[in-house]
């Protein structure tokens, strides 16, 4: 009877694995064909954004054919930017099986509220909503873990990614043909006092310094000719924005846009990132 005893409490384990949550669940999966490993998504005429099942944010623009291109795309990143002891700063994103959510998977965005789990125990909530066309994303931390309150914020960065690296390979001997092709990009920026910046894609840029940011920055338009679009961020709420890339880089090489709110000044988490294209 022992190798009976033994099945039979292998039998019960499988079951009750299959009955209970698993560590490395993912939010569900929409069925239809074009939101494959979509939680929820929504599209128009100038936008598709989706929220993967682990959690990553991607916002694509859409073409006169109705849909977007495959390599044009902007991954947008939400979690703890944590304060290191020694100054430097990173951000935490979160652990794709802690993921939670009330909502159902929806090809019909209009709000969605995520919860998720990060190292050192802290906890954070994800805030997202659209409204014709235009995306805004906001949240806030719920737990600290093993954190002091004064080291970390919740923070959401969108990543403007490099569309002329082609480009930049082919005419990597003839600088003034590749200067001609971005010349005409710019990134403006309205710091939260009012004043106004134009900066051009040529020139290297430290966008995390304090003569880019300011005082913090309230919107920001970055307009790219490689791909006939613009993308325009708008901090709302109590909140704001500051910029950041590689350093040394150009600015047609990339840049972070991010954002949080300000702390201790938006308890209800009514601060929002805006994101639309044009």
């Amino acid at each position: 009877m022992r190798p009976l005893r033994s099945l039979t409490s292998i039998v019960v384990l499988l079951l009750s694995s299959a009955l209970s949550p698993s560590s490395s669940a993912e939010l569900p999966e929409l069925q239809e064909k074009e939101w494959f490993g979509c939680f929820a998504g929504f599209k128009n005429s100038e936008v598709r954004f989706t929220v993967s099942t682990t959690g990553e944010l991607t916002l694509e623009p859409v073409y006169e054919d109705g849909n977007p291109r495959s390599y044009i795309r902007m991954p947008v990143s939400w979690g703890i930017e944590v304060t290191m002891p020694n100054g430097r700063k990173g951000l935490q994103t979160v652990i794709p099986g802690s993921l939670e959510s009330e909502d159902e998977p929806t090809d019909e965005l209009e709000r969605l509220t995520l919860r998720g789990k990060f190292e050192g125990g802290a906890e954070a909530q994800l805030i997202i909503e659209q409204k014709r066309g235009t995306i805004s994303i906001g949240g806030r931390i719920t737990h600290n873990g093993t954190y002091l309150p004064e080291n970390i914020q919740f923070q959401v960065s969108a990543r403007v990614l490099n569309f002329y690296g082609h480009n930049e390979i082919k005419l990597k001997d003839d600088p003034k043909a590749f200067e001609a092709l971005i010349i005409e990009d710019l990134t403006e920026l309205k710091w939260t006092n009012g004043k106004r910046q134009r900066l051009n894609s040529v020139e290297p840029r430290d966008m995390a310094s304090e003569e880019v940011n300011g005082p913090g920055i309230a919107e920001v338009e970055v307009s790219i000719k490689a791909i006939d679009r613009q993308f325009l961020f708008e901090a709302t709420g109590d909140s704001m924005i500051t910029m950041s890339n590689r350093q040394g880089a150009a600015l047609h090489q990339g840049m972070l846009v991010n954002w949080a709110p300000l702390s201790g000044k938006d308890p209800k988490s009514t601060a929002r990132l805006a994101i639309s294209v044009e």
